[in-house]
């Protein structure tokens, strides 16, 4: 699970009725989904943060129509949602009462994944927006079976945590197809070609690729 930067504001209308509401202690409007005002233009800025890739699995849920050239100049995303197959989750799941549309902690999720997390409490050490968050202090990855672990040299309060949130977030939920995905261009690189960059999985693989010295 890679590490999300959030920080590229397009959807500019949005986020400043966001900071407006937040600046004056404001209770946000009741949650209610796609007919909210700023609904496509928070999913569609989510999908350019993460490059239509599910914030959690990195399994792709969206392919194109995130590009920057889709919002007008006053910061509204100009066309419909694509297709897709992704939802907007909200990590800490307390807070969709009174901050349903806090931009901090919006992601866009694959279906399944979303509704396997449901309500159940959320620890940040695992929130990939976070700005401490590093997978690659807090993840390893068995690239044989092809499943995350919480990094053996932490503390075991801090594995424990890990763990629980490797199980809530879903991270080995796709792990057949990210092996699939994975395993291929590893055999490309053994054969002496080299694979186009990974567009999915993007984090297990590059561990993989470390773990196999093969950088």
């Amino acid at each position: 699970m890679r590490k999300i930067d959030k920080s590229t504001i397009l959807s500019k209308a949005y986020k400043t009725w966001e900071e407006a509401l937040e600046n004056n202690h404001q209770k946000h409007p009741k949650y209610n989904s796609s007919a909210f005002e700023f609904y496509k233009d928070i999913v569609m800025n989510l999908y350019h943060c993460q490059n239509g890739l599910c914030a959690y699995t990195e399994k792709a849920i969206l392919l194109n129509g995130f590009e920057q050239d889709k919002w007008s100049e006053d910061g509204r995303y100009v066309n419909s949602i694509p297709f897709h197959f992704g939802e907007l989750e909200h990590f800490d799941e307390s807070l969709k009462d009174n901050k349903a549309w806090l931009w901090d902690n919006l992601l866009m999720v694959e279906s399944k994944i979303n509704r396997k997390k449901s309500t159940k409490a959320s620890d940040n050490i695992l929130k990939p927006d976070s700005s401490n968050y590093n997978p690659f202090e807090l993840l390893a990855y068995n690239h044989e079976e092809h499943i995350f672990y919480p990094n053996p040299i932490l503390d075991e309060n801090l594995i424990k945590r890990i763990e629980e949130m490797i199980d809530i977030l879903g991270l080995n939920y796709v792990k057949d197809w990210r092996k699939k995905y994975i395993s291929e261009r590893i055999k490309a690189i053994e054969f002496g070609l080299e694979p186009e960059p990974a567009k999915e999985y993007v984090t297990a693989y590059e561990m993989t690729l470390r773990n196999l010295n093969l950088q």
